[in-house]
């Protein structure tokens, strides 16, 4: 077992993510999931494009197997 970042996205009081969106850098995971709150056109705009509403992302630590595939 390893440990992965699961990145976890909630519209509406809703989870809309699956267990598949998994990361093996917390950094990483945590880019996606600055960029999905705040509307992010690309990596390189720190400004916000528009205010997401009844939108929350974040990543939780998951123990998963050493041979589950991860996003980089």
């Amino acid at each position: 077992m390893i440990i992965a970042f699961l990145l976890v996205v909630v519209v509406n009081s809703e989870t809309v993510s699956d267990n598949r969106m998994l990361f093996s850098s917390i950094y990483r995971c945590n880019e996606f999931a600055t960029a999905i709150e705040e509307g992010r056109v690309s990596p390189n705009n720190l400004k916000r494009y528009r205010t997401q509403k009844n939108l929350t992302a974040y990543c939780i630590p998951k123990m998963v197997n050493k041979n589950t595939e991860l996003f980089e």
